[in-house]
């Protein structure tokens, strides 16, 4: 081309060496803007990434120790006094702590209670057929360990453990005796196993409503640390759940003890991780949770300059309850993971549309223009997703890296709103969609978030159908119900699983009893039918499934998600009671 420029006219000069320089500034400029959409666009994705995973993992972590509670109930309920006698009523206690340890097996194994006497008495079970009954007696300075096989199985023969013992002195007792309500432990290294453990305890009192002892149950932290384990954040993220005086709990890199010069295992602080992200992340979240104490409501993500002063993304997210728990998830990703791939591609893009400009000027622009179209939408749809809109519409059939980014993008939103199991609305999902709507964010919020109906639904007789046939069939039962279910909603309704064979329906734009019941009465009619994931099973033909149904309405019943969902399972709660007595089948 340089040659017929030369031996042409000043005209043809004129309007081409213009246009090439317009075209190759213009490739340089699309390329720059490029990658400054995509760069955007994948931020914003990763924020999203970011706090879903940190919230996730303190849904686990939520889950892992609200068990707890639960157990020391079964253990010992509020409204029962302590016997004047541990002997007399040590085969009560054994039957009360088998059936409580019975509960969340691999969480927590061990239920113990010590009076204000120094009686002791606690059960430890191995296995689901195997525990050992644990007794020391105010007399005696041993504790004396019985091997038992069920409920009401007899005692093996005694096995004394001659270290001297006294309940009153250990830290689960002091824990429990210094605050009127439940209470944990620090967390501690298991003597046994080596492994962290927070015990959870409460008083006890006698009859005459005086203080007699503490009951208190072991929680393990393994199974969050097999979580935390198990997750990919990316190459180089980590995911680490940790108190709030920078104690370790889990680490996705494995490392939350330590072994000191003296060869002592003892709990691992953030700051002195051999992971340098781990320090550095830590390091900056003291500051942010500094300024969220003098600010208030903060941003749940940050950025900071981590090792070899490499941009990091990180999130974090608090676990609370009321006998003083106190942890955060935190999740942090350098730069890198998220963008290089980006960089890399944007930069040889350049390269090339500055080589071949000249050969392939309408080729390339129309290329570009391609180019940036996509990465444009996918930067829309990654702004609304960070707005809250979860169901954004995103078609590009590519190949290359940016499809590949569209399809993970997408495949991260279908997972986000989706429950695996049964292919509806996921319970993080629906509480996003609640929050828009309370909080009135979306285009169409006045017409449709005005006023909504919230249904909260268990299902009844599904327990004897898991554990008469499995669940394998359980789970099918899962799947037909949120189909049935699908089928009574209209098109912009919700249907959501919220936990186990609990499912929550929303209803936009409408709020009145009326509909409630004649909502109840397809509720009904649809699940009336025999199931037909269990046609092929003998005897099971005929089986269905019942619901017990709560109704919520906003903003008549609440203003906030929170109290919606809290009265809508109450309100089932009171419908399954009804159930019992005969006045609803």
């Amino acid at each position: 081309m340089i040659p017929i420029i030369r031996s042409s006219s000043s005209l043809a000069k004129v309007l081409v060496l213009p246009f090439v320089v317009l075209i190759i500034a213009l490739s340089l400029l699309i390329g720059f803007l490029s990658y400054f959409a995509g760069r955007q666009a994948v931020i914003s994705v990763a924020e999203q990434m970011l706090n879903q995973t940190a919230d996730r993992v303190a849904l686990t972590v939520q889950r892992h120790i609200d068990g707890a509670s639960e157990v020391l109930e079964s253990a010992f309920p509020h409204d029962l006094p302590a016997a004047m006698d541990l002997n007399t009523d040590l085969d009560a206690i054994r039957s009360r702590f088998w059936s409580a340890t019975s509960m969340h097996p691999d969480l927590s194994n061990y239920v113990f209670y010590g009076n204000r006497h120094g009686d002791f008495v606690g059960l430890f079970r191995h296995g689901r057929d195997d525990g050992e009954l644990r007794v020391k007696l105010a007399t005696h300075n041993y504790r004396s360990a019985y091997r038992i096989e069920s409920i009401r199985g007899p005692l093996g023969m005694a096995k004394n453990d001659e270290a001297d013992f006294d309940p009153r002195v250990r830290p689960w007792y002091i824990a429990g005796v210094s605050v009127d309500h439940e209470a944990w432990s620090d967390i501690y290294i298991n003597y046994w196993d080596k492994d962290l453990v927070a015990t959870r305890s409460r008083r006890v009192y006698a009859t005459n409503g005086e203080f007699d002892g503490v009951v208190a149950v072991d929680v393990s932290l393994k199974a969050l640390n097999d979580f935390v384990g198990g997750l990919h954040v990316t190459p180089r993220g980590i995911a680490f759940i940790m108190e709030a005086n920078g104690n370790l709990i889990a680490s996705s890199d494995g490392s939350s003890t330590h072994v000191d010069q003296a060869g002592q295992l003892g709990r691992l602080r953030a700051a002195d991780s051999d992971n340098p992200i781990v320090r550095s992340t830590y390091a900056r979240l003291q500051k942010q949770l500094a300024e969220e104490e003098v600010m208030g409501g903060t941003r749940r993500t940050f950025t900071f300059r981590g090792p070899e002063d490499e941009m990091v993304y990180a999130a974090y997210s608090w676990v609370r309850d009321s006998a003083g728990l106190s942890w955060i998830t935190v999740v942090a990703v350098p730069r890198g993971d998220f963008l290089d791939t980006l960089d890399r591609n944007v930069r040889w893009t350049v390269v090339i549309v500055v080589v071949t400009v000249v050969l392939a000027l309408l080729l390339g622009l129309s290329v570009v223009r391609w180019v940036v179209r996509d990465v444009r939408r996918l930067s829309r749809a990654a702004a609304q997703i960070g707005r809250g809109h979860m169901n954004v519409g995103l078609k590009i059939e590519r190949r290359d890296e940016i499809g590949q980014l569209a399809r993970s993008f997408m495949q991260m939103q279908s997972e986000l709103n989706t429950d695996k199991l049964t292919g509806v609305t996921s319970r993080a999902a629906l509480l996003r969609y609640l929050d828009a709507a309370v909080n009135k964010r979306g285009r169409r919020s006045d017409e449709l978030f005005s006023q909504f109906t919230v249904m909260f639904i268990d299902l009844n007789r599904f327990k004897a159908i898991n554990d008469t046939l499995g669940h394998e069939y359980g789970d099918l039962t899962l799947i037909e119900v949120g189909q049935r279910l699908r089928s009574i909603v209209r098109e912009d309704d919700v249907v959501a699983r919220f936990g186990g064979d609990e499912f929550v329906l929303v209803f936009w734009g409408i709020a009145t009893r009326e509909f409630a019941d004649k909502v109840r009465k397809k509720i009904d009619e649809v699940l009336a039918p025999p199931l037909q994931c269990l046609q092929e099973v003998d005897g099971a033909q005929a089986m269905t499934v019942g619901a017990s149904l709560g109704v919520a309405f906003y903003p008549r019943d609440g203003k906030d998600v929170e109290t919606l969902i809290k009265l809508a399972d109450q309100g089932m709660y009171e419908d399954k009671a009804a159930g019992r007595t005969g006045e609803r089948r």
